[in-house]
């Protein structure tokens, strides 16, 4: 009998720590996502889009595939702000043909998009950017997040943005890691 009680208490013990753990892993997804959207914000200020590729629309388009978490953290970021004068509007996005009304693309990493659509977004003057492993290492991504522990780190493929006509800030570069 009192093994059996020992082992309620275990169970009960065992299931407490994973809620606990689950509860601090969503916390940890939520503070990531609060980074990322700051600086997705931001890189519509120190990012020119080039001339021949400017989206024909009254306002900065910001699209989000695959993580209604970020979207709505950026939408609380970018709320009534301005960036040269044109308002901010984030939306998620279900139809991959929907993108190419995008100044910025945010792909979630559980949302693998293939080579070619991601060529499509980039033709499109669609600003890349990616948070999972590989994606800038691809010559078609050009901003990754790397994520470790609870530090998010920004790194830039300069010469794929600067092949397609981007203008990058150097105080934006001086916070970024350069991909070769």
């Amino acid at each position: 009998m009192m093994y059996l009680l020992n082992l309620k208490r275990y169970f009960v013990f065992l299931i407490c720590c994973l809620t606990l753990s689950s509860t601090q892993l969503r916390a940890e997804d939520s503070v990531l996502d609060d980074i990322k959207s700051v600086y997705i914000y931001n890189f519509l200020s120190f990012i020119s889009w080039p001339e021949d590729k400017q989206l024909p629309n009254d306002k900065y388009q910001l699209c989000v595939v695959g993580n209604p978490s970020l979207k709505s953290k950026l939408e609380s970021v970018v709320k009534n702000e301005l960036v040269n004068n044109l308002p901010i509007h984030v939306s998620s996005v279900e139809a991959l043909n929907s993108l190419n009304e995008c100044h910025v693309v945010y792909i979630d990493r559980r949302e693998l998009l293939s080579k070619s659509e991601l060529e499509s977004i980039k033709s499109n003057g669609g600003l890349l950017v990616g948070d999972y492993s590989g994606f800038i290492s691809s010559d078609i991504g050009m901003i990754g997040f790397e994520t470790r522990g609870r530090k998010v780190r920004v790194a830039m493929k300069l010469d794929v943005l600067q092949a397609e006509g981007f203008k990058v800030s150097s105080k934006l570069l001086r916070v970024v890691r350069i991909e070769k």
